[in-house]
């Protein structure tokens, strides 16, 4: 620092302290952005959630209301039996992808119109890549009066594993569960769109913030350049020229530095030196 010249460490003093600011600045402002799209994105995914479980619980509802009049009826328990069974196998939702399956408490599946080679197999320890036992759970939720389950299972029309969601009621009159699901894995594409859209506002952001930040700090760094320049530097090399001049022996030298700052004070100063060098070299050649 102290190699440097004025101008050069009052320009460090003001840009420091902005630049440091306007990082701040932009980190604070970032970070509300991320915070306030990570809020965004939980809010959207409980909403989206929300929606395919209230479908779910409709579709069952409907389900269950329709073969409920069968059941109470007097007919013979396998007539009942066969015409459920058949109201079952016959429902398809969403595009046709949608069925209902039936599981007996013992984990025996009744019903399962998709892949009919599981029927009359215990599927209850049934897993997914990730340990969980879905059959096993849904019974659990069904019978304590329903209830949902994510598990993960390989989607056929992306040959892979994608997350589903799936929900049971119970049908005690035949020791069933009744279920149905399907995939979320639309709630993650939406999810990434939006991930995507916060990033990119962030990038903009950040651009934006760095590109005003610049001209900012130019401005102020010329305006302080200028100031320093006329109101301090420039001064200061007349005293120092005066003072110069002075030392050779010219003491009618003029001082033409004219503020009401330090340099003001300064100059008075050197212009009081002045005067009182030109008393004694008056005395001096007098004598």
């Amino acid at each position: 620092m102290k190699n440097l010249k004025i101008k050069h460490k009052i320009l460090l003093l003001t840009v420091l302290p902005l630049t440091i600011t306007l990082v701040a600045l932009l980190f604070i402002s970032i970070a509300q952005i991320r915070s306030l799209g990570e809020a965004e994105i939980v809010q959207v995914r409980q909403t989206m959630m929300e929606a395919k479980k209230e479908s779910l619980k409709n579709y069952l509802a409907i389900v269950k209301t329709s073969i409920l009049p069968i059941i109470k009826s007097d007919q013979p328990e396998d007539v009942v039996r066969q015409k459920v069974d058949a109201v079952l196998r016959s429902i398809r939702y969403g595009s046709n992808n949608g069925y209902i399956f039936a599981i007996a408490y013992d984990g025996i599946t009744q019903v399962q119109p998709i892949k009919i080679s599981l029927e009359g197999k215990n599927t209850l320890e049934l897993e997914d890549e990730n340990g969980v036992r879905f059959i096993e759970e849904l019974i659990r939720a069904a019978r304590n009066g329903s209830g949902y389950v994510e598990y993960m299972w390989r989607k056929p029309s992306i040959e892979q594993s994608a997350p589903k969601l799936a929900y049971a009621v119970d049908l005690p009159e035949f020791n069933w569960i009744l279920g149905t699901g399907f995939y979320i894995d639309d709630i993650d594409l939406v999810i990434e769109r939006r991930q995507r859209e916060i990033d990119d506002k962030v990038k903009a952001t950040t651009i934006l913030s760095l590109v005003v930040g610049l001209v900012i700090l130019l401005v102020i760094i010329a305006v302080n350049l200028w100031i320093s320049n006329h109101a301090l530097v420039k001064p200061i090399r007349e005293l120092s020229e005066s003072a110069r001049q002075m030392s050779l022996g010219k003491m009618d030298t003029e001082i033409n530095v004219e503020s009401n700052d330090e340099i003001g004070e300064l100059a008075d100063a050197v212009k009081r030196m002045q005067k009182s060098l030109l008393v004694i070299f008056k005395k001096l050649k007098q004598k």
